[in-house]
């Protein structure tokens, strides 16, 4: 029961999916997100930027709202050099 709760949490969807520029890359849930974080490099996971992304995805886990993450995310990304952007569906 605790492990369905957990997926179903990553499952969630952003408000607005984002779509980085290098690897065309679309992120559209919660689990996106921390996949991606966790896959860069361990030098960008420390930027601060970076770290405040991971609390908003934790904090997003715990309350269910994913919007703060969107915009948590593309600050870091805008940050670190990278370019992307949200879809509005």
């Amino acid at each position: 029961m605790v492990a369905s709760r957990e997926q179903s949490i990553w499952d969630l969807p952003l408000d607005h999916p984002i779509e980085i520029e290098r690897g065309d890359r679309r992120l559209t849930t919660l689990g996106d997100v921390g996949t991606f974080i966790l896959d860069l490099p361990e030098a960008l996971q420390q930027q601060h930027s970076w770290q405040a992304a991971t609390e908003t995805v934790l904090e997003a886990a715990k309350s269910g709202d994913t919007a703060p993450v969107t915009f948590a995310v593309h600050m870091a990304l805008m940050l670190s050099g990278q370019n992307a952007r949200s879809v509005w569906e």
